[in-house]
Formats: C-alpha cells, sequence, structure tokens
C-alpha cells in the first residue's frame, strides 16, 4: 500500500496538479521495473536462438571428422548435454555469489568467444593421424577417445550456456523476497523458460531454411556468437545501472519439504528428460518412414518439438497460478501419456505408411508435412512439456529459484541425454518403434498415477490407465504396417531388423520374385532382378582401369555392384564401405546373386561412414567407386563434396581414378552441375558415361583422374571376353569394345566453378529436395532438353581407343545420336 502526504495550505487545483505528478512518477517508477523484465525476457529468447545454432553447426562440424553416423550424433549429444548439465550446477552454486544478470553476461559473452575458436580447433584436427587415432579397431577406445575429445572441445562452451538459465531465474526472482515456490517467481521463471524454448525454435528454422546453405556452417556459429555477444554485453549494462539498488539477501532457508518429497521430484525432472529426449528420437525415426527425410523434414520435427516445450512451459506458467501443483504434475504426466498412445494411432490413420507426396511444389509440401507433424507431436508434447516448469515450483519451497531451477535441470539434462541414447541403441534395437512408445506412455503414467493417487484422484488415475491399456494395444499392433508390404507395395516380408537408422527390411517381389534390401518402407537399396545394371556399375570403372588391383566400394547395399568385381581376373582386393550394419546381413541373405561378396576372401567389408573411412585409411586404391546416394537425404550432401572429392583423390594411386555414380532422376540440373563442378574442381580430367540409358530413371558416372583415359582395344576386348565367361548374369551392353565405347558421353568442363558444393556451403543437401517437390528432376523432357543442350555439346577428347597403335571409335555425333535414339526413341523429334 502507499501513501501520499499533501501538504494542507495547497489550493484545491494545486493538488490535482501533484496528484497527477506523483501518479507519473509512480508510473515512470513502475515502467523502469518493468523494463529489465522485459530486456531480460527479450535476451533469453535470443539466447535460446544462439543455443540451437550452435548445436546445428557443431554437430555439422564434428561429424565431418567422426562421420555422419547414428553413433557419432550421440557422442555429440551426449557430449553437448553433459556440459550444459555441468553448468547448471555451477549456475545454481554461483547464483547468489554474484549479481545474477552479470552472471549471466559474463556467461554469454564466454559462449562467443569460445564459439569462434571450435571452427579453428576442429581444422586442426582434421588430419589423417587424428582421424585414425578416434577410429580405434577397438570399440571402447574409440567411443572413449570421442567423448573425451568432443566433451573437452565442447565443455567451456555448453559450461556457459548451461550457466545462463540459473542466473536468469535468480535475476528474475531476486527482486522480489520470495522463494522459487511462489507463483509469481515460478511463472515468471517459466515464463522466460518458455521464451528461451520459443527462440530455439527459431534458431531450428533460421538455421535449416537459410543459415546452414546461404552463410555457411562455420559461419552460421560465428552469426550465432555474435548474437550472444549482443546478449552478453547488454546484461552487463542491465547490470551495472541496477547494482547500486539491488540488495544482496543471503539464501533462503532449505525449507521444510521432507527429503522424500525432494527425491520424488528430482524423479519426476529426470523422468521429463529421459521421455521427452527419447520421444523426439522415436517420432523422428516414426515419420522417417513417410517423409523424403531431408534437412527440412527433420527440422520441421525438430521444431514443433520445441514450439510444444515452449507452449507446455507457457501453460505451466499460467496454470500453476491457479491449481494445487502436485495434482497438476500428475495430470501433465498422465494426459501426456495417453496423448502419446493417440499420437501413434493419429499418425497411422492419418498416413497409412503411405509415402508422403502433399503438394505440387517445396512450399505445399513443407506446408502439408508441417500440419501433419503439428496434429502428431504438439499434443503430447505441450503436455509432458509442462512437467519440467512444474518440478521447478513444486520442489521450491523454501529454496531460491537459482538453486532450484540449476539442480532439477541438470538432472534433467542428463536424463535427457540417456534417453536419446537408450531411444537409438536399445529401445529401437530390442523392443521396436511402436512397442517403445507404449513403454515411454506406461513410464509416464505410471508417475503421474502416483501423484494423482497421493491427491485422491483414484477414480479418474484408474480410468486413465484403462484408456491407455485400451489404446496401448491398438498401438501395439498397428495393423497396417503389419500388411502393407503385401497390400501396397505386392511385397512379401523375407526378414526384419530394428536398426538405429530405421527398419532395414529384405522383401521378395510377389510378381517378379526378385529380392529388394529396403529401408523404412520406401527407400530401396537395389534388388537381384537389376543384376545386368548392378553390376554394370562396378564392371565400367573397372574397365577404364588398365590393371586394377586394389578397389574400394563407398556403399554396399544388396552387394550387387561391389559383388561385380569378383569376376574381374585383376582385381586382389576390395573393400566395401557400408554405414548400416544390418545392411551387411541383408546382404548376406542375397549371397547367390551378389558372388558371397559379404564373406568373399578378397573382400573386406567395413562398418563406418565412407568419408570417415577415407579420411581414416592407410590404404591406397586403383579405383574407388561411389554408390547410388540418395542427394536430398539429411547430410548425404557431404559425399558430394570438393573437400570430399580431395580426400578420395589423395587416396588413389597415381594412375588411380575415382567414379561417381548419378542418379539424373533424383537431381535437378542445378543441382547436377554443383557436383559436376565440384568433382571437376579436384580432377584435372572428368569424364561422363552412361550405366542406365533410359528416360525414366537415367544414371550416369563421372569418372575422374589425373590424366586422359587411353584404352587399347584389343587388351579390352579380351578382357571383356573374360569377364563375360566369369559372371553369373549376362552384360548385353558391354559384350564388346564398341558397345562400352558408346557409353561415353563427354568431358565435363565446368559451367560455374565459383559456385561449388562444399562442407561450408552443403548446397545439394538443401536445393535437391527442393527440385524433387517443385518436379524439376533430370527425367523424360526434362532429360531430353537437357541431353540437347548440354551434354550433346560437351567435348569429347579425353578418352581415345587405340588398336594397334591407330584410334578406332565412332565419331561424337554418331555416338550422340545413338545414345539420343536409345534414350528417347524415334517418336522424339
Amino acid at each position: 500500500m502507499s501513501f501520499m502526504i499533501v501538504n494542507p495550505m495547497t489550493k484545491k487545483g494545486d493538488i490535482r496538479v501533484e496528484t497527477t505528478q506523483a501518479a507519473d512518477r509512480w508510473r515512470s517508477i513502475s515502467d523502469l521495473k518493468r523494463q529489465p523484465d522485459t530486456f531480460s525476457y527479450l535476451i533469453f529468447f535470443f539466447s535460446g536462438v544462439a543455443a540451437l545454432v550452435y548445436e546445428i553447426s557443431w554437430s555439422r562440424q564434428v561429424g565431418l571428422l567422426f562421420g555422419h553416423t547414428i553413433q557419432a550424433s550421440a557422442v555429440v549429444l551426449s557430449t553437448y548435454f553433459a556440459g550444459m548439465a555441468v553448468g547448471y550446477l555451477v549456475g545454481a552454486k554461483w547464483s547468489l555469489r554474484v549479481l545474477p544478470l552479470l552472471g549471466y553476461g559474463v556467461a554469454e559473452l564466454v559462449v562467443a568467444a569460445w564459439a569462434c575458436l571450435i571452427p579453428f580447433l576442429l581444422a586442426c584436427s582434421e588430419s589423417h593421424s587424428f582421424a585414425a587415432f578416434l577410429s580405434s579397431s577397438s570399440i571402447g577406445w574409440q567411443l572413449t577417445a570421442r567423448v573425451l575429445f568432443c566433451f573437452l572441445l565442447l565443455l567451456p562452451a555448453t559450461t556457459a550456456l548451461g550457466i545462463t538459465l540459473p542466473m536468469m531465474a535468480e535475476y528474475l526472482s531476486r527482486q522480489r523476497s520470495r522463494d522459487m515456490a511462489d507463483p509469481t517467481n515460478a511463472g515468471r521463471v517459466s515464463l522466460a523458460y518458455a521464451l528461451n524454448t520459443a527462440g530455439a525454435l527459431v534458431g531450428v528454422l533460421s538455421a535449416t531454411f537459410f543459415l546452414l546453405v546461404v552463410v555457411g556452417v562455420r559461419t552460421s556459429s560465428y552469426v550465432a556468437a555474435v548474437v550472444s555477444a549482443a546478449c552478453g554485453v547488454a546484461a552487463v549494462l542491465i547490470a551495472k545501472k541496477q547494482k547500486s539498488r539491488v540488495e544482496r539477501r543471503a539464501s533462503a532457508g532449505s525449507g521444510q519439504s521432507a527429503r522424500d518429497s525432494q527425491l520424488s521430484w528430482f524423479f519426476v525432472a529426470a523422468l521429463s528428460g529421459f521421455g521427452t529426449l527419447a520421444l523426439e528420437v522415436l517420432y523422428t525415426r516414426m515419420f522417417s518412414l513417410v517423409f523424403h527425410n531431408s534437412t527440412y523434414t527433420f527440422g520441421m520435427v525438430v521444431a514443433v518439438f520445441l514450439a510444444s516445450l515452449a507452449l507446455g512451459a507457457a501453460l505451466a506458467a499460467r496454470l500453476q497460478r491457479r491449481y494445487r501443483i502436485e495434482g497438476l504434475v500428475g495430470w501433465s504426466a498422465c494426459s501426456g501419456a495417453l496423448a502419446v498412445t493417440f499420437s501413434v494411432l493419429t499418425f497411422v490413420a492419418l498416413t497409412g505408411l503411405d509415402y508422403y507426396d502433399f503438394g505440387e511444389s517445396f512450399s505445399q509440401y513443407i506446408s502439408g508435412a508441417l500440419m501433419l507433424v503439428i496434429l502428431v507431436v504438439a499434443p503430447p508434447i505441450t503436455l509432458l512439456g509442462m512437467l519440467l516448469p512444474l518440478v521447478w515450483k513444486a520442489a521450491g519451497l523454501g529454496k531460491r529459484a537459482g538453486i532450484v531451477v540449476g539442480r532439477l535441470t541438470a538432472v534433467n539434462t542428463i536424463s535427457a541425454a540417456l534417453g536419446a541414447m537408450a531411444a537409438s541403441f536399445l529401445l529401437l534395437p530390442w523392443l521396436g518403434l511402436w512397442q517403445s512408445f507404449v513403454l515411454l506412455a506406461a513410464l509416464f503414467y505410471v508417475a503421474g498415477f502416483v501423484l494423482l493417487l497421493r491427491n485422491g484422484r483414484l477414480v479418474w488415475a484408474c480410468g486413465g490407465a484403462l484408456i491407455l491399456v485400451a489404446v496401448a494395444m491398438f498401438a501395439l499392433r498397428s495393423p497396417v504396417e503389419i500388411n502393407y508390404g503385401g497390400t501396397q507395395l505386392d511385397e512379401q516380408l523375407v526378414r526384419r531388423w530394428n536398426s538405429p537408422y530405421g527398419w532395414i527390411d529384405v522383401v521378395r517381389d510377389e510378381n517378379t520374385g526378385s529380392f529388394r534390401v529396403r529401408q523404412n518402407l520406401h527407400y530401396r537399396f537395389g534388388r537381384t532382378g537389376d543384376n545386368a545394371r548392378e553390376y554394370r556399375q562396378a564392371h565400367l570403372p573397372l574397365l577404364l582401369h588398365e590393371q586394377p588391383q586394389d578397389v574400394l566400394f563407398m556403399g554396399l547395399g544388396t552387394g550387387l555392384t561391389a559383388g561385380g568385381a569378383i569376376p574381374h581376373r585383376e582385381v586382389k582386393n576390395a573393400v566395401a564401405v557400408e554405414l548400416i550394419p544390418e545392411v551387411l546381413e541383408a546382404a548376406r541373405l542375397l549371397a547367390e546373386y551378389n558372388y558371397g561378396v559379404v564373406d568373399h576372401p578378397k573382400v573386406d567389408v567395413c562398418v563406418d561412414d565412407a568419408r570417415h573411412y577415407l579420411l581414416a585409411t592407410d590404404l591406397r586404391f586403383d579405383v574407388i567407386i561411389s554408390d547410388l546416394f540418395v542427394p536430398w537425404e539429411s547430410e548425404s550432401g557431404y559425399l558430394y563434396t570438393v573437400e570430399h572429392y580431395r580426400v578420395a583423390r589423395d587416396r588413389l594411386k597415381p594412375d588411380g581414378l575415382f567414379c561417381q555414380w548419378l542418379p539424373l532422376y533424383q537431381l535437378g540440373a542445378r543441382e547436377f552441375e554443383l557436383i559436376a563442378d565440384s568433382f571437376a574442381s579436384v580432377f584435372p580430367v572428368t569424364t561422363i558415361w552412361w550405366s542406365e540409358m533410359d528416360a525414366s530413371k537415367p544414371v550416369i558416372a563421372l569418372v575422374g583422374g589425373d590424366a586422359p583415359l587411353e584404352l587399347n582395344a584389343d587388351r579390352l576386348a579380351e578382357r571383356l571376353t573374360a569377364l563375360e565367361r566369369a559372371t553369373t548374369s549376362s552384360n548385353q551392353d558391354l559384350r564388346t569394345v564398341e558397345q562400352f565405347y558408346d557409353n561415353y558421353q563427354g568431358d565435363w568442363m565446368p559451367r560455374n566453378p565459383s559456385r561449388l558444393n562444399t562442407d561450408e556451403h552443403p548446397r545439394v543437401e538443401f536445393l535437391t529436395p527442393i527440385s524433387n517437390r517443385d518436379r524439376k528432376m533430370i527425367v523424360s523432357l526434362a532429360l531430353l532438353e537437357y541431353f540437347d543442350n548440354v551434354l550433346s555439346q560437351l567435348p569429347s577428347s579425353a578418352v581415345a581407343l587405340h588398336t594397334d597403335g591407330e584410334p578406332k571409335s565412332a565419331t561424337a555425333r554418331q555416338r550422340r545420336a545413338w545414345q539420343r535414339l536409345i534414350l528417347f526413341g524415334g517418336t522424339i523429334p
């Protein structure tokens, strides 16, 4: 209550004037009190933006050193979270020893400074010797070395990021003599947390749709550092202005809460972190069944996840003022568990597990996919996103905000890292996708059930449990998935592996009897019915080399391409590198079609990221063959960058050849030229060869080397004859020297050498999904136009065919006329 003292001798009009002036002064004081809060909310919002840009940028940079594998991603995520947890604990301890806003500002400045050093430190580490050190044959040592390296590399920055939350929580509550259990303090801290999470949402969207491809991967972290530095400077300036009037108070007492009650809230905080991040992994995995799995679709799932968490925190800030906190936590956990099980049924009902193909353009596709993700993910994650802010208040009786928030969030964060790893490496491989959803829902419901019982809500708790059991039974069966292969694709499931990379299936086509290896229902690694084509992807580059003794295949799939090297007498040793371990088992099932390549004595099969293998190996090869990788899949664009081609060239022998197979039906003209220009910027001689002359699914190869190709027709004829005798599948297109040479299209000359696909600007990864959804792939009429305007105009001088020293070949014009006829037939003018 406020009082105003009035001079009794003052005139009536003067009293009105003085009253008005006092009211103005009161409003000014109130505005001054509110203004720091407004600025602190704004600062914390932008801090969230920077934090997610850091995480995305750093994970990509470290991935180039470790390899873009699930294990490497888990290492980066766990060490990032571990550093944050250290920061939460440090912030909780220091929040009472320093001015909170000043401590917050210093932490942001430390983040900005260290973020500028990380790219430099990683650049110093990207050497062959260091990569080999991080790739020991001992899995235990390799994991330990990578965890320690990544943890120490990110520790200063992640610790500083973690310090910011308890500091901000203490600042927002320090201006009032109340503990964290007070509704006002709890509401203010929850609102700040919601805004910080909303900032993280903006960070994901800005990085995915703009920063990574336009600004650059490393440069994005520098941009985030500028944002962090601005937040830090603003916080320090505000803290200095308030320093003279901030009263330092001793910390509040420990409170009267029972120890077992406090432990129960730590358990709920741990369950919230574990379950929520495990659900993020599961939802990402679930949507990979129907999406094209580009960076955009993955970014959408993360964005909706963060938006839902922010909304949940905002709801917690509002509801905790009106309802008893223990019952509210119970309702949140139980309703969130029910929503998780319903989300599985919603997903199956809306998609039918069909490949998502909404809209006629990329923007329409993204809009429709976003709505689908919102309908499935937003309800359960919004409800579960209330848990952590509610637990802060529940455990905060008699305790200061910085301590409560810091300690509980540290437990939540460590559990979140464990949840993400458990979902990837335990739940999905051992239980399966739908079963993992039901298990997590059950864990949340049990916690909520206990809290509801403690609040006398027995009927509601038991009723919800019955609903959960009924819905879970439907979710576990997932009847659409059971029958999907047979009813939709005319395929019979032979065997399935639940891998961290998704479902790996071997299926049999019921119409043709051929076998396929597929991932997540819709992505194919090849089929046995295409033996000649698959073998040709090995035969052609091997025949271009005079004596290919040591060969490397990047990618295994069905094993047909790598198996194509076995009949070549010249090949003494072959290495096949495959990212997904379960694909090796799938290829082993197809041994009668791929020459038993997985267990063949002259073939060594390695499970690794192909690029990382090249960086770490000491071996040198005569020929390196890069398989058909889906160019729009997330992070596959790094297999088409200038830096990747440089590493590959360094692993070639002096006369070695690198062959990059490209699916034109999965590329637009823009992306094809990006890849070809990047390839030609590394290899002085780049030639183009056809594998599949089919206008609906054209496949070509870029073959690079240091010198023009000199082919001896007589020697080539001998090798073709020997190959025909040794192979189990006749190849009509490679029986004669003339047929072989007719696959030569020309020599690629860079069209735009100033704009390449690089590690810093992975343009192919971000542009190909747009071309794909905008229907701009190089097929049919688009291929005809590109063939006439570009491919048929290429020079043709880098390959010479000789017989007894004399050139022997059809003219380029004759060869291209024949290619055009095969591709498009005689009906197209």
